[in-house]
């Protein structure tokens, strides 16, 4: 399996923490790439005619189908568009253990940052 990002992804989480949130997603990227790749060999469309419709080289394309080459979100949904199809995007719970939520321990102190107060000197008028 490819991992693509680097640890700076979850800066906030320690470094097996954020290894594993970083394998999790790209297993995620790798299951989406897979299906349209899937659907692009299931219409038979070829990578000139969706590199057309989106202004992008039929060889770019070729990358990101692969799993050479990471891309956006937007970018997937846009060649699932262009391919015809919409995406529906499910968010799934993570079973519930608390190494699962990485929020459940987070304790994080609200810093409040002292505003100026406005002086009637800064808004006088010479007139």
């Amino acid at each position: 399996m490819r991992i693509r990002s680097c640890r700076s992804v979850f800066p906030g989480t320690d470094p097996q923490t954020s290894d594993r949130f970083t394998r999790e997603i790209t297993a995620d990227e790798d299951q989406f790439v897979t299906a349209l790749r899937k659907l692009r060999a299931d219409e038979a469309v070829s990578l000139e005619a969706v590199g057309f419709l989106l202004g992008i080289n039929p060889g770019q394309l070729s990358r990101y189908l692969k799993g050479n080459c990471s891309t956006t979100l937007t970018n997937y949904l846009r060649i699932a568009r262009a391919m015809g199809y919409r995406t529906r995007i499910v968010f799934e719970k993570v079973d519930a253990t608390a190494e699962a939520d990485p929020l459940s321990d987070l304790k994080i102190l609200t810093n409040r940052v002292p505003r100026p107060r406005k002086t009637a000197e800064r808004h006088s008028t010479n007139g």
